[in-house]
């Protein structure tokens, strides 16, 4: 099969699924803004084409036509993300498309720019003109219905997969005390001084959504300057970078906080596994989220999930089993009676554990999601076929 993906080439998580559909022997383009090296697929920079004898007329038509043929060139083409590609009804009806929402597209995150009233009605005509319609997840994909005005059960159910080969915390467990100990950039006075540190620490938790306002970063720390009244021996992790970071590292000083918590800059998507062996409780503050790739990938790695009961997340961490969902964002003291719960109780954590790699292993394994796409676009295409 001949299949175009217009997406974000930047996005970890559109390479790994693009490198393991290219895998399964599907011929994979990518059109992109933002061209990157992706193994197995050819990756090509989205640009309408100049004026010339093949590409005549204005601006806008030279773009329509431009994406006609790609519907005509390619059996199925699966937006992901609904960008401004500039797809209207009757381009839609010349080949077959699968739109893919990612959630921002559909909801402004608090503290990001909304998408103006023009881009909102494209984005719908798209989902509602598209062959097929995926969500990561069934509480995300009603409100994808919502936006749309479609069905829910017309909406394929496709969840972000999980390396379950590289979030496997047997490859770690021999390296997992000295991790933080051999940090980048750290002396080696420095590197035993953290080694220490960790040996004195009881319980260790991180934080790797990032620092922008939609992650909660603010609301994690008063939690954790809550947690250090109760429980002082705790040590934090937190990972990634954002606008926020300035004002994070600010109040962290201010909650007099700081000793407690070490600070990493956004990590490779293959080092985090290392990183998170030698966690204890893997923290989600989020405002909002279609799915919650980041609980799966602790669970994964039996690092049970403390998070704000919101959106997606409902999907990815079942309450009292795999983690604990605590309430709606801006409750710090949540997050903070949710730790404290599960750093007192180790046969609890390892039981969750247990349980969240089951469960990542039988409903979200990496090469089971890649399938299910491969499965949707014959879908789309047998649907098309009959359409036409």
């Amino acid at each position: 099969m001949n299949v175009c993906i217009l997406g974000d080439a930047r996005s970890i998580h559109l390479q790994r699924n693009l490198s393991g559909l290219a895998q399964l022997g599907l011929d994979v383009t990518l059109l992109t803004h933002n061209p990157a090296l992706i193994p197995g697929v050819r990756v090509e920079r989205f640009t309408i084409p100049a004026l010339s004898w093949r590409y005549s007329g204005r601006w806008r038509h030279r773009w329509r036509r431009y994406l006609i043929e790609c519907l005509q060139h390619f059996d199925v083409v699966n937006v992901q993300f609904l960008h401004d590609w500039g797809f209207t009804a009757d381009i839609l009806e010349r080949g077959c498309l699968v739109a893919t929402p990612w959630g921002s597209d559909i909801h402004a995150p608090p503290g990001e720019d909304a998408p103006t009233e023009t881009l909102i009605e494209a984005r719908m005509r798209l989902l509602q003109h598209a062959g097929l319609v995926t969500a990561w997840g069934p509480t995300f994909a009603k409100h994808v219905a919502q936006f749309a005005d479609l069905s829910p059960d017309a909406i394929a159910i496709i969840p972000l997969g999980v390396d379950t080969n590289l979030f496997d915390p047997r490859r770690y467990a021999a390296s997992a005390a000295v991790c933080h100990a051999s940090s980048p950039g750290r002396s080696a006075p420095a590197a035993r001084a953290d080694a220490e540190e960790a040996s004195l620490a009881q319980y260790r938790v991180g934080f790797m959504k990032g620092f922008r306002r939609v992650y909660g970063p603010l609301d994690f720390l008063r939690a954790m300057a809550g947690v250090l009244k109760t429980l002082p021996c705790v040590r934090c992790t937190l990972i990634g970078d954002g606008p926020d970071l300035p004002t994070c590292r600010q109040l962290a000083v201010d909650l007099e906080i700081d000793h407690a918590l070490e600070w990493m800059p956004s990590q490779a998507h293959a080092s985090l596994p290392s990183i998170m062996a030698t966690w204890d409780l893997s923290i989600m503050a989020s405002a909002c989220e279609s799915f919650g790739v980041a609980a799966l990938e602790s669970a994964a790695m039996q690092v049970p999930v403390i998070a704000t009961d919101v959106g997606g997340v409902r999907d990815a961490v079942i309450h009292n089993a795999t983690g604990l969902l605590v309430g709606p964002p801006g409750r710090p003291e949540a997050l903070t009676r949710g730790m404290i719960r599960m750093l007192s109780d180790p046969e609890a954590r390892r039981q969750m554990g247990v349980k969240g790699r089951d469960r990542v292993m039988q409903d979200f394994e990496q090469r089971k999601m890649l399938q299910l796409w491969a499965e949707a676009y014959d879908k789309a295409l047998e649907m098309r076929s009959v359409m036409v």
